[in-house]
């Protein structure tokens, strides 16, 4: 949706913002292209899993089990689900089955996302300068696994944009051209889901990443409309915040827009 030198600008000032360490998430690229350069998915595997289908964005909020009940009935055939991190772990509970793609981070119940790999979904690993030790710890037990950076893309690591696994998923989802993308479990609220880390050691950072994750949210969508709104976006999220550009959609319209 966007390129790499627009997206290097918007990552310059979450950098200043966060106090990130670009050299840090450099490293961290260069790690995980050395572990999965010789067993790594290729975007061209990730495509026809995406495009022309309705992508389900599925964040940890604290709606995600409430959403994720409403869809259990609908036919996945037309549907592509994507977990974000810890949200992989609500979707095991309410579907008791893999989603097909997982973009992680690896701080949000890891094991959770090793065993829906080893049971056919895909993770999209994010490298970044504070999860060197995840990477480390977990990459090794994924089976199935495409890297991504939000540096400079490194061999077999790729940039697609966006920053938190959520808006990530948005970006990634995407470059390859879905019919729709909806969210759920996306509330961007101050209360942080039981979902989305077992421990967060500094809240304000995290509000404050979830304001960004609004903030690319939003910029995806203004993209979108900039190409003639190549891709439907939706929000079917109970409650949370308003994300401009992605229209609220209740699970009746949904299931007609799945089956369409």
């Amino acid at each position: 949706m966007i390129s790499l030198e627009e997206w290097f600008k918007l990552y310059e000032d979450i950098a200043k913002r966060l106090r990130l360490s670009p050299i840090e998430d450099e490293r961290a690229a260069e790690l995980l292209s050395v572990l999965i350069r010789h067993r790594a998915y290729e975007p061209s595997d990730i495509k026809p899993l995406i495009q022309n289908k309705h992508a389900v964005v599925v964040g940890a909020g604290p709606s995600v089990i409430e959403d994720l009940e409403s869809l259990k009935r609908v036919n996945r055939k037309n549907l592509v689900f994507i977990t974000c991190d810890g949200a992989t772990k609500a979707f095991l509970e309410v579907f008791d089955a893999p989603p097909e793609l997982i973009v992680t981070d690896l701080d949000g119940f890891p094991k959770e996302q090793v065993l829906c790999s080893k049971n056919g979904s895909i993770a999209i690993v994010h490298a970044h300068g504070d999860n060197k030790i995840e990477v480390t710890t977990y990459v090794p037990k994924l089976e199935k696994i495409m890297g991504t950076t939000q540096v400079k893309p490194k061999e077999k690591v790729y940039n697609f944009g966006g920053f938190t696994d959520g808006d990530r998923a948005v970006y990634i989802a995407g470059y390859f051209k879905p019919k729709s993308i909806t969210l759920v479990g996306m509330n961007l609220e101050e209360e942080v889901g039981k979902y989305s880390k077992p421990i967060i050691f500094d809240r304000t950072k995290k509000i404050q990443k979830l304001k960004i994750a609004k903030e690319l949210l939003e910029y995806f969508a203004k993209k979108n409309i900039e190409k003639g709104k190549e891709i439907e976006l939706f929000n079917l999220t109970n409650g949370g915040v308003e994300i401009e550009g992605f229209k609220r959609i209740n699970i009746k319209d949904f299931v007609k827009l799945a089956y369409s």
